[in-house]
């Protein structure tokens, strides 16, 4: 009998501590980015029509945003001189030359 116990408390105690294992893939979250090179001096920018805010040129000032189709138009003194879509994949920096 008291074989019987123990071997039903191991079974119970090994069924129970395996439950605490997971598996799975860790997916990070996606993401393109957007650099301006060019004359980017007193330039502001609107991607899919959001709302404008200024841009540092280069390519180490690079803007993240979620991989696929975009709308983005640049600004100077309130005229567009840039309207361009373009398509980004995940994790590709494009660039946008601004004259």
């Amino acid at each position: 009998m008291k074989k019987i116990v123990i071997a039903l408390g191991l079974f119970v105690f090994l069924s129970i501590s395996g439950c605490g294992y997971k598996e799975g893939t860790v997916n990070t979250a996606q993401k393109s980015y957007l650099f301006f090179s060019g004359n980017v001096k007193n330039v502001e920018v609107s991607i899919d029509e959001g709302k404008r805010f200024s841009v540092l040129g280069g390519q180490k000032n690079q803007y993240a945003l979620k991989p696929g189709k975009h709308k983005i138009e640049v600004y100077r003194e309130g005229k567009i001189i840039v309207k361009r879509e373009v398509y980004i994949g995940e994790d590709i920096s494009k660039e946008i030359e601004v004259k």
